[in-house]
């Protein structure tokens, strides 16, 4: 079973004055906001959707002109941060 990751109603994602932001809904975070880069909030965007790592690895490769396997590891790595966080939740088999 493919691993789906989604993100989470406790974030919400801002692009203000060229400035990639997600923003704690909640007031019990240690650090309410975090900077995103512009491909971070690319692939949050991607993550609208239930998506897989490897398809969002595959919109990233096209999208930034990378390979497959740096985007892969890139977006892999991403997605651990953010479950760190409690931004993304994961369904389906295991990781």
């Amino acid at each position: 079973m493919t691993v789906l990751y989604e993100r989470t109603d406790g974030f919400v994602y801002r692009h203000v004055a060229g400035e990639h932001l997600l923003v704690a809904l909640r007031r019990d975070r240690t650090a309410p906001m975090f900077m995103l880069t512009p491909t971070a909030g690319f692939l949050w965007e991607q993550l609208a959707r239930p998506s897989s790592v490897e398809t969002l690895a595959e919109s990233l490769a096209a999208e930034y002109e990378v390979s497959r396997e740096v985007a892969t590891a890139d977006v892999a790595a991403w997605l651990e941060q953010l479950q760190s966080l409690g931004a993304v939740a994961i369904h389906g088999g295991s990781r």
